[in-house]
């Protein structure tokens, strides 16, 4: 495989992931709802521990750096806890 065929592959991935995340997105909004009726806040600190925890150990039985995939679903996280706040 050339060198622009992995670029390829790589476009094709970065696709993926952005169909993933708006799937997320849309789940969390759909929680933000819930949360609403249910006069909860946005944030659930103790839950967002768990899920980079969670990510943080799948990681490392993918040989992923742990800390650097939990950075990114911080990002992911905090894009979802704004699309639940803009649809309060």
């Amino acid at each position: 495989m050339n060198r622009m065929s992995y670029r390829e592959e790589i476009n094709v991935l970065n696709e993926e992931i952005l169909e993933k995340i708006g799937e997320r997105v849309g789940v969390a909004i759909r929680i933000g709802e819930v949360k609403k009726r249910h006069g909860l806040p946005v944030v659930d600190r103790a839950r967002e521990e768990a899920v980079l925890g969670h990510v943080g150990g799948l990681a490392a039985h993918r040989e992923l750096d742990p800390e650097g995939v939990r950075q990114v679903f911080r990002e992911i996280i905090d894009l979802c806890v704004k699309a639940q706040e803009e649809h309060m």
